[in-house]
C-alpha cells in the first residue's frame, strides 16, 4: 500500500468516526419549563430537546437544514442548547444584550449565540449550496436579536441559543443574565439548571444588583 492510498483510507476513517459520533445519541432527558420571577421581571425558558428541534425545523437534509442541532462532520464539535424564551415585565423597561448572557456547564462557559454567530458556524457546511439561505432565514426568524428591550405589556420571545464545546450530555448548568433598566440600574439573574434531571432544581439563585434580595 503506497502512502497516498494510506492517507485516503485514514481520512475516510476519521470522517466515518465523526459521523458515527454525531449519529449515535444517548437517551434524552426532557427538562421542565423554567420560570424565574424577580421583582417585576418574568423570564420563562422552555428547554428544547434534539428530537423536538428536529420535529420543528428538520433534520439537516437538503431543504430541511436545521441551524439548531449539530451536524455531521462539525469541527470543532459543539453542543447546541436551545431555550424557547419569553421575557415580560410589569412596570420596568429592561434592556438585554444577548452576548452578555452566559451559560456554564462543568468547566466550560460560553456566551449566548447571536444570529450572526450561529450563521457563521454553518458557513463551511452550508456555503454555496442550493439551500444556502435556509440556515440564515431560520436563525433570523426564530432567534432573539442581539439587543432587545422589554417593556410593560410588550413581551419579547425567541430562541436563546448556546453553541459551545460543553460536555456532550448532562451536567450542572448556571445561566447568568445581566440586565440594565432604562434608568441605568443594573442587576444579574442567575438560574441553576440540572441537565441530568427532568425534575428541575430546588437550589437558590444568587441574583445581584437591582435583583438582590432585600436584607441580603
Amino acid at each position: 500500500m503506497n502512502n497516498q492510498t494510506f492517507r485516503i483510507i485514514l481520512i475516510m476513517a476519521l470522517i466515518l468516526t465523526g459521523l458515527s459520533g454525531c449519529l449515535t445519541r444517548p437517551p434524552q432527558v426532557q427538562l421542565p419549563v423554567i420560570t424565574e420571577k424577580t421583582a417585576d421581571l418574568t423570564i420563562t425558558l422552555k428547554p428544547l430537546s434534539y428530537d423536538e428541534l428536529k420535529e420543528r425545523h428538520g433534520s439537516n437534509r437538503r431543504d430541511k437544514l436545521n441551524p439548531f442541532i449539530d451536524y455531521p462532520g462539525q469541527v470543532p464539535q459543539r453542543r447546541i442548547i436551545v431555550f424557547d424564551a419569553e421575557f415580560s415585565t410589569e412596570e420596568s423597561t429592561i434592556l438585554f444584550n444577548i452576548r452578555d448572557i452566559k451559560l456554564a456547564i462543568g468547566d466550560e462557559t460560553g456566551k449566548a449565540a447571536s444570529i450572526e454567530y450561529l450563521i457563521r458556524l454553518w458557513d463551511v457546511y452550508n456555503n454555496k449550496t442550493a439551500f444556502s439561505k435556509t440556515i440564515p432565514d431560520k436563525a433570523r426568524r426564530y432567534m432573539l436579536p442581539r439587543e432587545f428591550t422589554v417593556k410593560p405589556g410588550e413581551n419579547i420571545a425567541g430562541y436563546l441559543v448556546f453553541a459551545e464545546p460543553f460536555p456532550k450530555i448532562g451536567g450542572e448548568g448556571l445561566l447568568t443574565i445581566p440586565v440594565t433598566t432604562d434608568s441605568g440600574d443594573t442587576g444579574t439573574i442567575e438560574i441553576k439548571i440540572d441537565f441530568d434531571s427532568n425534575e428541575g432544581t430546588e437550589e437558590e439563585t444568587e441574583n445581584t444588583g437591582i435583583f438582590a434580595e432585600e436584607g441580603a
